[in-house]
């Protein structure tokens, strides 16, 4: 059957969720009655002059609510409700964050601008395999019992020098514990720095899933604004906390990096104070153009900084692995308050694999590869950007890392942008997400994060090319 629906463009309404609406209106009038089959999403699109995207976003919408249903090679049909307008009445599209669309097909995505994703396609998967079967076939007695609470000393051995060598940092296997994520790390952290207080400082915006954990602990988290070098030491000094998060050598989401000078200020405010800093580097071994910026837990000399790093930006995230680097003053009492009765959350197994991986050399060349890979296709991005937005936009946070930020000269919300994106088969994501604190900068246009490590050259060009398409019709 043909079904006629009226889509206006000049509204501040996506297609797709008028088409969702029409719909919906039709099944709950009764003109669409159970058992109706809708036209095919190709017929449907061609008949409205719009994309199968658009048509797909809409029925998917009515799929997930239990407005339609879904045949096996015959295609969508209306399904038969009991008590609908109470049904409906409870059934409105709500969108709790800035980037979150109706349920869509994954498949449906063209192009994913994630800035945690890596690239697969240069993914040691041989090497890595091999490190695997020698971890089980050497150290199969590792199966038997739990390991080392703090992870497995010879893989810690590893970090430490690597850390050394690469990233300035001053340690022994000693003070490394090994953990499966920020998350899990903070937690572990939340449960050490009790007897200081319950008051962090947060760079705002920063890492919102992160922050979360600590507020799920009952840390009174204290948003501290960004300046152009980083966290405002100012507001830092006025904030009463006990710690501070910060990402000093590429700050997140914005990217900049903080200057010698407001580091021996902030590692100053630790000593005065008697507070922590938690420096996360999550992906400091990605610089452009100039090597990697030494850590700031190198410049302490009053054990005030622990020092977190990972393996998911260089390797994988899904090995879930990462590590902190703990001052001593905080390692005796990690001892004193018997946290090491916790088991280390990561496999035996896998730990080891990863320290025969950097035994052999295999991490030393796998971060060097990437660097150029991802130096390459953020060259890509950048030139991208330029081509197809020109100066309508402003780039940020362009020296390191995985992503960057755009800030976008349109009379248009981040929220408006990211959901036509998404119409267009493109995800984006919102910078604000992270922010505690209302942005004072009222001159200053919606911004959007891209990543690039999981897409192609090519797949970067034309998602960027799409996006302009979504954005900028005229």
């Amino acid at each position: 059957m043909d079904l006629i629906m009226v889509l206006n463009e000049q509204i501040n309404i996506p297609l797709y969720q008028q088409l969702y609406e029409g719909i919906k209106k039709a099944i709950n009038e009764g003109t669409l009655t159970p058992g109706t089959k809708l036209p095919s999403v190709r017929r449907m699109a061609q008949s409205h002059n719009i994309s199968k995207m658009t048509v797909e976003s809409g029925y998917q919408q009515l799929l997930a609510e239990g407005y339609i249903e879904s045949r096996a090679r015959s295609g969508f049909y209306v399904i038969e409700i009991d008590n609908l307008d109470e049904l409906n009445s409870n059934h409105k599209l709500v969108y709790n964050y800035p980037n979150e669309v109706p349920l869509h097909p994954q498949d449906s995505i063209l192009y994913n601008f994630h800035g945690s994703e890596i690239d697969m396609s240069t993914f040691p998967l041989r090497i890595w395999r091999r490190c695997m079967n020698e971890a089980m076939d050497n150290y199969n007695n590792n199966l038997a019992f739990y390991g080392d609470p703090q992870g497995e000393y010879d893989l810690r051995f590893e970090i430490a020098n690597y850390l050394q060598q690469s990233r300035t940092v001053n340690c022994v296997p000693e003070q490394i514990i090994v953990g499966s994520g920020l998350q899990q790390t903070l937690s572990f952290l939340c449960l050490l720095l009790c007897k200081d207080g319950t008051r962090i400082a947060w760079e705002d915006p920063g890492y919102g899933d992160a922050r979360s954990v600590c507020t799920d602990h009952g840390w009174d988290v204290v948003p501290i604004s960004l300046a152009e070098d980083g966290i405002n030491i100012d507001e830092l000094r006025n904030s009463h906390a006990n710690a501070v998060l910060v990402t000093p050598a590429h700050q997140y989401p914005y990217g900049m990096t903080m200057p010698i000078g407001k580091r021996i200020k902030l590692l100053e405010w630790a000593r005065q104070t008697g507070s922590v800093i938690i420096e996360e580097d999550y992906d400091g071994e990605f610089r452009y153009g100039i090597k990697p910026i030494p850590s700031l837990q190198g410049m302490d000399t009053h054990s005030s900084v622990i020092y977190i790093g990972n393996f998911s930006k260089a390797f994988s995230p899904a090995m879930r692995m990462n590590y902190m680097v703990l001052p001593i003053r905080l390692l005796r009492r990690y001892h004193e308050l018997k946290l090491n009765k916790y088991p280390s959350p990561v496999s035996r197994i896998q730990q080891r694999a990863m320290q025969i991986f950097m035994q052999k050399g295999h991490w030393d060349k796998h971060v060097r590869k990437m660097r150029t890979v991802y130096a390459k296709k953020q060259a890509v991005l950048i030139e991208a950007l330029n081509k197809y937005m020109g100066d309508r936009i402003r780039i940020m946070g362009e020296s390191a890392g995985l992503h960057l930020i755009i800030e976008v000269d349109i009379r248009k919300t981040q929220c408006d942008l990211i959901k036509e994106a998404f119409i267009h088969g493109v995800k984006v994501y919102p910078v604000e997400r992270g922010q505690l604190q209302e942005n004072i900068n009222s001159q200053a246009g919606p911004r959007i994060l891209l990543g690039f490590g999981g897409l192609s050259p090519s797949q970067i060009n034309d998602g960027v090319m799409l996006i302009a398409q979504a954005w900028f019709r005229d």
